[in-house]
């Protein structure tokens, strides 16, 4: 095994986690020859220190604590070279994280004109699809202001 490319693998992933295909590209930009790179990264694997799984765990779960939604989240972690298998099993862990979004913008904005579609838009910044936050409003019976006064 190349020593010096493992050394590097080590000391990236001693900062922060990687993807697979993250370190790959780190060490293919380093010249490291392509049967060094897959036994460096099958080691690693296989020691616990690269885990796609939990790197998307992970960046789901601070993601959505930011308010941003699946699809932009779910396009982030292709662009890292996460498989979609591994992407729908994170995403599905956290479909709570959703509710408390959007609950939190729905307090806000409880009583307010319009309140439906500021909801709506709002989601929809973050990211989620539009199945998600209609069965959201369905959920919490989300219903428009009616002004009495006219």
């Amino acid at each position: 095994m190349n020593k010096e490319a493992l050394n590097y693998s080590l000391r990236l992933l001693d900062r922060r986690d990687y993807t697979k295909k993250q370190l790959e590209d780190k060490l293919n930009s380093r010249g490291v020859a392509e049967r060094d790179i897959i036994e460096v990264i099958n080691y690693l694997k296989e020691k616990g220190y690269v885990d796609d799984e939990r790197y998307a765990r992970n960046y789901v779960y601070f993601r959505l604590k930011r308010g941003y939604g699946k699809k932009r989240i779910r396009f982030e972690l292709l662009n890292k070279g996460i498989d979609e298998a591994i992407i729908d099993k994170a995403l599905g862990l956290q479909d709570e994280q959703a509710d408390e979004v959007f609950l939190k913008k729905y307090e806000l904005l409880r009583g307010k004109k319009n309140l439906k579609k500021k909801l709506f838009d709002y989601m929809q910044r973050r990211g989620f699809d539009s199945q998600t936050i209609f069965s959201l409003f369905e959920k919490y019976d989300v219903r428009e202001r009616i002004d009495e006064n006219g």
